[in-house]
Order: structure tokens, then C-alpha cells, then sequence
């Protein structure tokens, strides 16, 4: 399926686990409606695995020991998750107000976390990171049919 379709969606959603559910649906509803449900499933998982960091990152740069904290200080941040639809692939994109980088790690098989950039890293055609000058980081990651 060859197309030059392009479309785009954003939503901003509360730093709070709650949010992963509704991102889910969210993906979902939306892949349905651009005819892409084959991408749905890999989509939620990487959208969840983003979110929870999202989270977990805008909820540390409230704390004044996190170096973000000064450009955001006062202000509300609400981490975003973005859909395109380019030709063929989906670029999934979720923001956060911490500029701090994210970390691919190698966890023991006794540790909690740290396991949801390695499922990213699996499910995804490429994923990344970059800093906007608005601030915060979007991480993203792009999905597409295997041929």
C-alpha cells in the first residue's frame, strides 16, 4: 500500500498513569481511522512504554534538584503524544518538559523496570530522541508494514 497521504494528530494528556489507558484508545481509534489497524497492536505497546516515561520524567522535573525545573517552574506540564501518518509508516511521538535524554538499559532479570526503551527498540523501524527549542524532549519512533 503506496500512499502520499500525510496526517497528523496531537493530544495532550495529565502526568498520570491513568493517561497510558486513555493514550491506548486513543492510538487505537485513530490507526482504525487513517486504515492502519494493522499497525494498532505495536503502536499501544510503544505508545504505553513512552508514556510511562513521559510521566515519570514530568513528574521529576517538579523537583528542584532536576535541571529543568527553573524553565518550568511554575507552570503545568502535560507530556503530549503525536500520530503522523506518513506514506506507509507512522511516526508516534510523545513529549515531556525534562530534557534529560533517554537511556536504552540492560536490566537483570530480578530488576522492576527498565525494560520499555528495549520493547521500543524491538517493535519499532527506528525510534529517537530530540529537544525542541520550546523545551522538554520528544521522543519518537516510527513503525511500518514489513514488507
Amino acid at each position: 500500500m503506496k500512499t502520499s497521504l500525510t496526517r497528523r494528530t496531537y493530544m495532550a494528556l495529565p502526568a498520570d498513569p491513568l493517561s497510558v489507558s486513555i493514550a491506548r484508545t486513543y492510538v487505537t481509534r485513530i490507526l482504525t481511522d487513517w486504515g492502519r489497524a494493522d499497525l494498532a497492536d505495536d503502536t499501544q505497546l510503544i505508545a504505553s512504554e513512552l508514556l510511562t516515561n513521559a510521566i515519570k520524567a514530568t513528574q521529576n522535573a517538579h523537583k528542584p534538584n532536576d535541571p529543568t525545573y527553573e524553565m518550568f517552574a511554575g507552570y503545568e506540564c502535560h507530556p503530549w503524544l503525536g500520530l503522523h501518518q506518513v506514506g506507509d509508516g507512522v511516526v508516534l511521538e510523545v513529549w515531556d518538559c525534562n530534557r534529560n535524554p533517554p537511556k536504552l538499559r540492560a536490566p537483570e532479570p530480578s530488576d522492576i523496570g527498565g525494560r520499555g526503551l528495549q520493547v521500543v527498540n524491538d517493535l519499532a523501524t527506528s525510534w529517537g530522541y530530540r529537544w525542541p527549542k520550546t523545551g522538554g524532549k520528544i521522543v519518537w519512533a516510527t513503525l511500518a508494514v514489513s514488507p
